[in-house]
């Protein structure tokens, strides 16, 4: 019996499908296994994966238990490993689609110079160098092709960085938001698409006997089209079928399907081309980090099941060929020869690099011990060779080794360089600002969703948004009424037409777009684009009308009860002031919504230079603690003074100067709302999660007072509570 195909069309018949289902366990398991280990010594876990292909191959497995790796490994091996060498290239090419999402354009291009110097100086010294060295190694090295195309092939394997064994070290170690680690992945980028041209162009020699111009002219015109197209369209299309995709809903298995297909086809565009999937994918994996419409959670999707599945099946399969006991006599010597000489040479070439590109003698080093590795690269080109018969057994095995080993002293190396290096005061702010926004609550948030009809709440919400999130991409949404009733519909002429002139005015120093959209349901409509992956929704609320009840008007309420993502309510006073505030009230618990709260008045604050003070309000009935110090309000100040030390320090990691007040009162909302009315605040920011109240969603009688009741603008921070909707 067979699976799915008949006996005679099947690829693979049902011992086969055992041997690729033990393969691939093994390949999983020891690789997770050992990574594990790894990282608990302080290492990579990518060492511990190309450990775990050693100890399954030939050298170590194969000399301890013949007859088993035989049967695993022997017996219908070439229709196996093709299944399990395409499971691996899957798992490279997700492996690059995730870290496409780390790559920041913008530090590239701070840098532009120092990258296509280190790329320049790493590729061709060491290129150089191997070339020359080519001429000297032992003929059992050298195929059947002649000495100048094992020399070419050779240099080629020994001078191109492993793109993918680079990017994982990086990430592995913590490096890859480091400006070095930046530089690092557009250096290996570029050799990348270099050594791929290169290896389609030796190829081609061998097997037609000359250089084929032409079909090198279309791999690289192709590369710069598809790059042209990527940027453009390709962003565009990338958009669209996240709103596709997430139309009915947030769904993260929708998400993830648009980016793995995606990353798949940039792959197979790239392989088109004859240069290799891996560098497609890494292209679509940028273009989905700066895509508007996506999932946090669909990017944390990819990278588990990536990190834990297929990603460790490709790192193990590329030291499963490792065979130490094919080496003898003088050829073990070259190859510790050629190890030293390729990490030297890499060094050596990366080091002058940076210097044309203006960078010191220390980022030299550095770049140079994390693109010493030679992984997947050197591997790919050693096949090919020994395929096209260009190499030898031996020159293949000894290329294949430096490649796994350089992969893994590159990690070490890299350490060591780091070691003791001051991160300069420019960077260090940059990480230090990135690590707390990725740990915020709401600062975390890139894209931003404000709806608007041109009130003045609208217009104050989005000046906020502008001082708190600079570097947001901000969608003023515009939807237009539309009457149920077919005379309503005729008449919407005579309907106020929306004017967002105000809300743009104010978003005038940020990324933004505007949307428009007509609908009958505007909560519905507003509720249905904040679904398409924004991280926040920030809304300008009227009050209530005398016929309504709750604070805000009915469509407020119904958005509130319709999304799913932390939301910001901005309602001010008839005479509220047209500038950003400089005096912030912010109450202070300890629920995670009144921590939201915080960041947002701290960034507000940071942007105007303002002053915030945060207010903890120890809640004693009159006569039981207010006047007299007991042993129950002492405890509680105690508590208190560290909630408002917590705030303090929040705000000095925020750049600002936080006031704590810490006040012991029998009604802690009335002793907010004369804070409020004291004249001393320009703004009050509370906190508060939504939940259900009957039919509509409730910020709670507290909160819903002090709304009501506050002279001053009031902008309240919510955070759901889980993913119900409330049925209106």
């Amino acid at each position: 019996m067979t699976l799915l195909f008949a006996a005679s069309t099947a690829p693979l018949d049902e011992h086969q499908v055992l041997l690729v289902l033990i393969q691939v366990a093994l390949l999983v398991g020891l690789a997770r296994a050992l990574g594990g280990l790894a990282g608990r010594i302080g290492q990579p876990p990518v060492v511990g994966e190309l450990v775990a292909g050693i100890i399954l191959g030939p050298s170590v497995f194969g000399t301890l238990f013949p007859g088993a790796y035989g049967w695993l490994f022997g017996s219908g091996y070439n229709t196996v490993d093709a299944v399990v060498f395409g499971l691996a290239w899957i798992g490279v090419i997700l492996l690059l689609l995730a870290l496409g999402y780390e790559t920041d354009l913008a530090i590239i291009g701070r840098f532009k110079r120092a990258a296509i110097g280190v790329s320049a100086g790493s590729f061709l010294v060491p290129l150089a160098i191997f070339t020359t060295l080519a001429f000297f190694v032992p003929d059992e090295f050298v195929g059947d092709s002649g000495e100048i195309l094992f020399a070419l092939f050779f240099a080629l394997a020994l001078s191109v960085s492993a793109l993918p064994v680079v990017a994982k070290i990086l990430a592995d170690l913590g490096f890859l938001r480091r400006d070095f680690g930046q530089i690092t992945l557009a250096a290996g980028m570029t050799m990348d698409a270099v050594g791929w041209l290169l290896l389609a162009a030796l190829s081609g020699v061998v097997l037609q006997g000359s250089l084929d111009l032409g079909s090198l002219s279309v791999s690289f015109g192709g590369l710069i089209v598809f790059l042209v197209v990527s940027a453009t369209l390709g962003r565009w299309l990338l958009d669209w079928l996240f709103r596709m995709a997430l139309r009915g809903g947030s769904s993260v298995t929708a998400a993830v399907t648009v980016m793995v297909v995606a990353g798949l086809v940039g792959g197979a565009i790239t392989q088109a081309l004859q240069l290799e999937a891996i560098l497609g994918a890494f292209i679509v994996g940028i273009l989905l980090g700066v895509t508007r419409h996506q999932l946090p959670h669909a990017r944390e999707t990819l990278e588990s099941m990536t990190i834990s599945v297929f990603a460790p099946i490709f790192f193990a399969y590329s030291g499963l060929r490792i065979d130490f006991t094919s080496l003898e006599g003088s050829a073990v010597w070259w190859m510790v020869g050629i190890v030293v000489l390729a990490i030297f040479a890499k060094l050596a070439g990366t080091w002058i690099g940076a210097r044309f590109g203006g960078l010191d003698t220390r980022q030299g080093v550095v770049l140079g011990a994390g693109l010493s590795a030679l992984g997947a690269m050197g591997i790919v080109v050693a096949i090919i060779g020994l395929n096209l018969g260009v190499l030898a057994e031996a020159g293949f095995t000894v290329l294949v080794l430096t490649a796994v080993i350089t992969s893994i002293v590159a990690p070490q190396l890299l350490k060591a360089s780091v070691r003791g290096w001051e991160i300069p005061e420019e960077e260090r702010r940059r990480l230090d600002e990135e690590s707390l926004r990725e740990q915020s609550l709401i600062l975390r948030s890139r894209r931003i969703l404000v709806p608007t009809r041109g009130g003045e709440n609208s217009a104050y919400a989005a000046r906020l948004v502008a001082a708190a999130f600079p570097s947001a991409e901000v969608t003023v949404l515009v939807v237009e009424g539309t009457a149920p009733t077919l005379t309503g519909r005729l008449l919407r002429r005579r309907v106020r037409p929306a004017d967002p002139s105000l809300a743009l005015d104010a978003l005038e120093t940020v990324d933004h777009r505007i949307v428009k959209r007509r609908a009958t349901d505007p909560s519905q409509a507003i509720a249905d684009e904040s679904a398409l992956g924004y991280d926040l929704l920030v809304i300008g609320a009227s009050e209530a009308d005398s016929d309504e009840t709750g604070v805000f008007s009915t469509v407020v309420d119904r958005i509130m009860a319709k999304v799913t993502l932390p939301v910001v309510i901005v309602r001010t006073p008839a005479d509220a002031p047209s500038e950003l505030p400089q005096r912030l009230l912010v109450p202070v618990s300890t629920e995670l919504s009144t921590r939201a709260a915080e960041e947002l008045a701290y960034a507000v604050a940071r942007s105007t230079d303002g002053r915030v003070v945060a207010l903890h309000v120890v809640n004693r009935p009159s006569g039981q603690g207010v006047m007299l110090e007991t042993a129950m309000v002492s405890e509680a100040k105690r508590a208190a003074a560290e909630l408002v030390a917590e705030a303090a320090d929040l705000g000095a990691k925020l750049g600002v100067m936080v006031e704590p007040i810490i006040r012991v009162a029998p009604n802690a909302v009335d002793e907010i709302l004369d804070m409020a009315q004291s004249g001393s605040f320009d703004v009050l920011v509370l906190g508060a999660s939504t939940r259900p109240l009957t039919d509509r969603p409730f910020l709670g009688h507290g909160t819903s007072y002090v709304i009501e009741h506050a002279p001053i603008p009031v902008v309240i921070v919510g955070l759901p509570t889980g993913n119900a909707h409330f049925n209106i």
